[in-house]
């Protein structure tokens, strides 16, 4: 029930707040780390609870919310790459209502008449589109949000399974959306091998294939034993298809490895739930992991009449798989403290082999998890593991005989041990300066890949570090010196040059990776830029009021007064002063609103421009609101032309774009031509 007209109260505005920041941070660690803390159902059960809150109270929906993206912005270290067509992800449950719901959704577009299926497995690699023009392999990138990506053409063209050129029958222009995996055996293979290079070794093939595609040198992706599974041919409706089997058979003649089983159809329910039932029962004899199927309608023009919400098509479901489970015992509960000083339980368990990996501790996420379990230490328990490596406690199948204690919220921090303050339905320790566990959090947040990217300063470095009394706070990081840092065990002359060399390196940080390496609290990356880009300075940021942090689109009463609290505590300014002697956080332009006449319009350019290089044109557009492709589809909504203009120009006029010359153009975004 919607309750768009009443009051939100405010106790639901932080529920939302707080969830949105779980869900980012999840995201965070599961697309850009490559390194997950919590089960998929515990994620889908985050997301499900937020959906839930915003359909209850539309009002609180932004755009920045989680429900409102797809995947993670792209990485900076590559190239960003728009995509031809926006790369969405899948409704998605292990409940079989889907199928039912989806085959009524399906036949109600239909008009009644029979619909056919595609039905493939649910490949759990990492999402990329390939480009092939004059037939040749051109560009590949990630599904990034969904709109940009980060371009790997070098390192898939380093993959030896994916065709670099296709076949003489192929169209010249040929788009491609699959899945790069790593097959099991390579998996444990490659792990072995990490390990006797005292190497961290990759949780699961999906991080593998993920952390593989994301190396800077594709020397290294090609000694990765990746694989390419192609599923859809994108631009499938401008090349004249009706079908998306039809398409699957072109590209396997065309040189793809289209695997059998990515063609199978289906024309009901029960079809799709034997091909689901056969899979699960067979995954584990699976060369490669797969989470549950995928289920698409198989004709194009009926798509086309289904549509997309805004972050999932109509069109297709995924029927995913129960998570694997397995028995084991709690040995004990502890409460470990996160960055922020939030105490989250942990249960540690006896190990338990689950899926072909060793589990031996679990997440309880909160007290109140804890309680309505019932758990105890000593009590014989149900996890279940859904692709990742941390499982999730399903229940408790035996007490602990005799029956131990209660594990109730500690009192004091069990680090520094000062009293611990209860936020809601969070524990927090309030000693944000003086508890080692939230400066070991801090620093190695500051020090991340999307903060201020100090390669070398690790998990284990900073503990180090701490423990021997070279660091205390951020700033103390500047004034680490080589000599000390070779002294260490385990370090020498070259890793303490290095080190020293990327902290010198980071001493003049973007503002947007700096505010983020900040910690504030419910600041992500996105609203870190978009807070920077608002304000062009730190000690704007600094000074800005809640009220002058709202006009910044995305940023609500939560955000603003967290941003506000942040700066206010005299702790934070002490140290942000010791901070601001070491680095210069770079200004930037302030970017210019965006215009009404661009927002939700994609425009390609083609032909010579004399105000702009045609990236500079992408990026005027993209910086007012608008978006850039390189491709013309159905769906652009102006093609800006200049002189030497090709085939684009006819082709948009044949599919009735509308054509701007760089005068209209320049009127469009609001500049006098000269």
């Amino acid at each position: 029930m919607k309750k768009s007209t009443e009051i939100i109260p405010e106790s639901v505005r932080q529920i939302v707040a707080e969830l949105r920041e779980q869900i980012h941070y999840h995201n965070y660690r599961y697309y850009r780390l490559n390194d997950p803390e919590i089960s998929d159902s515990a994620y889908d059960e985050l997301f499900q609870e937020l959906q839930r809150l915003e359909r209850e109270y539309p009002q609180l929906v932004t755009p920045e919310s989680p429900t409102q993206q797809v995947g993670a912005e792209p990485l900076e270290a590559f190239r960003p790459v728009t995509h031809h067509r926006p790369m969405l992800s899948l409704e998605s449950s292990n409940e079989d209502r889907i199928l039912e719901d989806f085959h009524r959704r399906v036949l109600e577009a239909a008009a009644g008449k029979t619909a056919e299926y595609l039905i493939q497995p649910k490949v759990d690699g990492v999402s990329v589109e390939l480009v092939y023009e004059d037939r040749r392999l051109s560009r590949a990138a990630t599904r990034g949000d969904g709109f940009t990506g980060e371009d790997i053409t070098l390192n898939i063209r380093a993959i030896s399974t994916v065709p670099k050129t296709l076949s003489p029958s192929a169209p010249a222009t040929v788009v491609v959306r699959g899945e790069i995996f790593m097959p099991v055996e390579g998996f444990r293979t490659l792990n072995e091998e990490l390990i006797t290079e005292n190497n961290k070794p990759f949780a699961n093939p999906r991080n593998a294939a993920s952390g593989s595609l994301r190396q800077l040198d594709p020397a290294i992706t090609a000694s990765r034993p990746l694989q390419l599974f192609p599923f859809e041919l994108t631009n499938a409706d401008e090349l004249g298809y009706m079908a998306e089997s039809d398409c699957l058979k072109d590209l396997k003649q065309w040189g793809l490895p289209v695997p059998s089983e990515a063609t199978e159809k289906g024309a009901s329910p029960r079809d799709m739930e034997a091909i689901h039932h056969r899979y699960q029962t067979s995954r584990d004899q699976l060369n490669y992991e797969v989470d549950g199927i995928v289920v698409k309608v198989d004709s194009l023009p009926l798509r086309v009449t289904m549509g997309s919400r805004t972050r999932t098509p109509r069109w297709a479901v995924a029927y995913k798989f129960e998570p694997r489970q397995e028995v084991t015992r709690v040995a004990k509960i502890i409460a470990q403290v996160g960055r922020t000083g939030k105490l989250t339980p942990v249960a540690l368990l006896l190990p338990v082999d689950v899926g072909g990996v060793t589990l031996s501790r679990a997440s309880l996420h909160n007290f109140g998890e804890v309680k309505r379990l019932d758990l105890r230490a000593g009590d014989t328990v149900r996890i279940q593991r859904a692709g990742d490596v941390i499982p999730q406690v399903m229940e408790v199948i035996k007490p602990g005989a005799p029956r131990s204690e209660p594990f109730l919220p500690p009192k004091s921090c069990p680090v520094c041990d000062s009293l611990v303050v209860a936020e809601g339905a969070y524990h927090k320790c309030p000693n944000r300066f003086g508890c080692s566990a939230q400066i070991h959090g801090s620093i190695s947040h500051y020090s991340s890949r999307m903060a201020l990217d100090i390669e070398g300063l690790g998990e284990k470095t900073i503990t180090i570090f701490l423990h021997k009394g070279l660091i205390s706070d951020l700033a103390s990081i500047y004034n680490l010196s080589q000599d000390k840092i070779a002294s260490l065990d385990g370090f020498g002359d070259l890793s303490a040059q290095n080190l020293i060399g990327a902290i010198e390196k980071s001493r003049k940080p973007e503002l947007h990776r700096f505010l983020y390496g900040l910690g504030i609290p419910n600041v992500g990356e996105k609203t870190a830029a978009d807070i920077s880009r608002h304000f062009g300075t730190f000690a704007a940021i600094r000074r800005a009021t809640g009220e002058q942090l709202l006009e910044v689109e995305g940023v609500g009463p939560i955000v603003a007064q967290s941003i506000v609290d942040f700066f206010a505590s005299p702790p934070v300014s002490a140290e942000l002063d010791r901070l601001l002697d070491e680095v210069s956080p770079q200004e930037i332009e302030i970017q210019e609103p965006s215009r009404a006449e661009l927002t939700g319009k994609t425009f390609v350019f083609t032909g010579t421009l004399e105000r702009f290089s045609r990236l500079e044109a992408q990026r005027r557009v993209e910086s007012l609101g608008g978006r850039a492709s390189s491709s013309l589809s159905s769906r652009t909504t102006y093609l800006v032309h200049g002189p030497g203009a090709g085939s684009k120009l006819e082709k948009a006029r044949q599919l009735g774009i509308q054509l701007l010359n760089e005068r209209e153009f320049l009127a469009l975004i609001g500049e006098k031509a000269e």
